[in-house]
């Protein structure tokens, strides 16, 4: 019986693999049938609480709603996971840790606010099929250089071989001095909204802030 499973399994892999590439999201299927949203970019994110409810929040206490929601952006969007370990490295104490955003000082906020406009690419559509295993370059919202490009490759290692993603960079150098990039993969890429692109971002290894 594990034998004619494992004959189907790979069977079906070389059906799938000789039509078409394979994408780690799963991003194989009709993006214009199975990725249009047909609501605005605030709106997807709110429709996952489970996801994105820490997100929202702090979109909207920092007044950065209409900016995600601009029309023609790319918002690369990371999970609530993402952020939970933010503050986790802020306020390492758990005791000193706020319980609200109403406890977060001003200056807190506006250091939460610069960090999300970091996530938004104003202005671009940014999607997998215009990109390469070369890089190209953006500007934030924040006015931060950002980079993006296609990796492949397997559970091994191996290039080339594999699922093929979007690799997300954010420069973190010193502005004329050098550059320095952390990059982040995108977990879901391509979602269209009314107003532009979503990519969510991968939590397991992203700390929100690029921290």
């Amino acid at each position: 019986m594990k034998l004619i499973i494992a004959i189907a399994l790979v069977s079906g892999m070389f059906i799938s693999g000789c039509s078409k590439d394979y994408y780690a999201d799963g991003g194989t299927l009709d993006p214009d049938k199975t990725m249009t949203l047909g609501m605005s970019t605030m709106d997807y994110l709110k429709s996952r609480p489970d996801v994105f409810d820490t997100l929202t929040t702090l979109i909207t206490l920092t007044g950065l709603e209409a900016a995600v929601n601009m029309n023609g952006s790319t918002f690369l969007a990371p999970k609530d996971y993402s952020i939970y370990n933010f503050f986790k490295l802020v306020f390492p104490d758990p005791e000193k840790r706020p319980k609200t955003f109403s406890e977060l000082t001003d200056e807190e906020m506006e250091a939460i606010a610069k960090i999300l406009k970091n996530y938004i690419i104003p202005g671009k559509q940014i999607v997998r099929d215009g990109l390469n295993k070369t890089y190209s370059y953006d500007t934030t919202y924040g006015g931060v250089k950002a980079r993006f490009n296609i990796v492949q490759d397997d559970y091994l290692g191996n290039v080339n071989m594999g699922a093929k993603y979007i690799n997300f960079g954010l420069d973190l150098g010193i502005p004329g001095v050098f550059e320095f990039y952390l990059p982040v993969q995108v977990e879901t890429a391509d979602l269209h909204s009314t107003n532009g692109i979503v990519h969510v971002l991968a939590a397991d290894s992203h700390i929100f802030g690029f921290n």
